[in-house]
């Protein structure tokens, strides 16, 4: 069983959430991902400080200047200088002028990421830490996912939660292929409904079943009927809660998760597994 929680834009709770929610799951069944590769916070929401392990991740490329002629129209992204060197941070590793100028660039592969493994209280944690710089969130996620799903496998854990990337881009997108349940977390600003539109878009796109939470649900009640319009009414996505704004929640970190959880329809959330 693989839950997804994303949001359309940071700041919106998500981690929050997705670290609550892990609270009531099962301990001994449950695998934990933090998808968000650029800024991977779940750890940290947990209360972990370091990571079990660290292992380099190599699977990103560039392209090089081998030498001989250089060719700065060769690259569409102009990462390819007037005298041929490849600025690293511009490139894309499409390798089209690898491919026309096969003389003068070649790809190599570089420090794209750190992988970390984490425990929380017998529980298996998954992130990595994209390196400054470099592009490839999606792919990194997609590396996660499998190694997740491989471990999974070897120690017969059955659950696997996502904290996925906020946004709808790449890392998400990796993140909601192939789940069988997503929660979508809503902050309640104009802002925050358009953005997590904007990720049910991709939810639906997957055929995901989903469910809702709203958080800030207090600050402009009004609001909330209209969130319980739109999203109830989109392939009949199923209303988890109303967070409301806990002063609490703010002022400590990790938060106190029995607060959150008080606004959270646990028990649905239980029976999808």
């Amino acid at each position: 069983m693989i839950i997804t929680v994303a949001s359309g834009k940071g700041g919106a709770g998500k981690t929050t959430v997705t670290a609550s929610i892990a609270h009531v799951l099962p301990k001994d069944k449950t695998y934990l991902l933090d998808a968000d590769v650029d800024t991977p916070n779940l750890a940290l929401a947990l209360g972990l400080e370091k990571p079990e392990k660290k292992e380099e991740w190599w699977g990103g490329v560039v392209s090089e200047f081998v030498g001989n002629e250089p060719h700065p129209e060769a690259c569409p992204f102009g990462a390819i200088g007037l005298d041929g060197t490849v600025n690293e941070l511009l490139c894309e590793g499409c390798g089209a002028c690898a491919k026309r100028f096969p003389e003068s660039y070649r790809l190599k592969n570089v420090h794209t990421a750190d992988i970390l493994w984490y425990s929380w209280n017998g529980v298996p944690l998954l992130t990595a830490e994209l390196m400054p710089g470099r592009s490839g969130s999606g792919k990194i996620v997609t590396e996660l996912r499998m190694r997740a799903e491989k471990e999974m496998a070897e120690k017969g854990r059955d659950v696997l939660l996502i904290d996925a990337a906020a946004g709808r881009g790449c890392p998400v997108i990796a993140s909601l292929r192939g789940s069988d349940y997503a929660i979508i977390v809503v902050d309640n600003t104009p802002t925050g409904i358009e953005d997590a539109l904007q990720v049910l878009n991709v939810v639906e796109h997957f055929s995901i079943p989903f469910g809702y939470v709203i958080n800030r649900a207090d600050i402009v009640p009004e609001r909330v009927e209209k969130i319980e319009e739109i999203f109830g009414k989109r392939r009949g996505g199923e209303k988890l809660g109303e967070i409301p704004y806990i002063q609490d929640v703010l002022k400590t970190y990790p938060p106190p998760f029995e607060r959150v959880l008080e606004y959270i329809n646990v028990e649905e959330i239980l029976k999808k597994i």
